[in-house]
């Protein structure tokens, strides 16, 4: 448990061996999209009462929780969820997208590529709340966003296809989504941001390590 990036300060194994366990539920919630964060971050502070937290404790402790479904492996979210604390991997984008919008030029294309369910939730959100005009009821006419900064040719993303995936075996969980700046606008984040707090709140608690 040693995963670390650029300059943090702290890896993997601090954040499950000194973290609560309120902190870790939340970290497995809503960075793994976890069902069972709650137990499972339950059963890490209790263990580690006895021994240090270590890779073959930690998967054992997932699967003293989890029935195996599927080709998923039991740990992947969790492992997901860390992975994405440890590096601030939310701040890292939604930042990134906003300052990438703001460089791009006029009829410039923004192409992001996600791997996993979360990430594609923030860039689609992202796209979309900045390239459609806004309803305030049903009852009302849309009303023109101001921020109508790009223009989306297709609201799905794209997948890789079977010959990528035959050749790259990591690409059959990427999604490609894009869209075309299509104004310069300064302040625009606002919303954006507002939006996903609660993420960048909870990376937050890495201040505590």
């Amino acid at each position: 448990l040693n995963m670390r990036l650029g300059s943090n300060n702290f890896s993997a194994n601090d954040v499950v061996n000194k973290l609560g366990q309120k902190d870790l539920e939340l970290i497995f919630k809503y960075f793994g999209e976890d069902k069972d964060s709650r137990i499972i971050s339950k059963r890490i502070v209790d263990q580690r009462l006895k021994n240090n937290i270590n890779t073959e404790r930690l998967v054992s402790i997932i699967n003293s929780v989890k029935k195996k479904s599927g080709r998923i492996h039991n740990a992947t979210k969790i492992f997901q969820a860390i992975r994405i604390f440890v590096n601030k991997e939310i701040s890292e984008l939604i930042y990134g997208l906003i300052n990438s919008a703001k460089i791009l030029d006029v009829n410039g294309i923004l192409l992001v590529v996600s791997f996993h369910s979360l990430e594609d939730k923030i860039i689609k959100y992202f796209f979309k709340s900045l390239s459609e005009d806004k309803k305030i009821s049903r009852y009302y006419p849309e009303e023109k966003n101001q921020n109508k900064l790009f223009e989306l040719r297709s609201k799905k993303p794209i997948y890789p296809s079977h010959q990528e995936i035959n050749i790259n075996r990591p690409s059959r969980s990427a999604k490609l989504r894009y869209a075309i700046k299509k104004k310069n606008i300064i302040n625009f984040e606002s919303d954006f941001i507002k939006k996903f707090s609660k993420l960048l709140e909870i990376e937050k608690l890495s201040e505590k390590l």
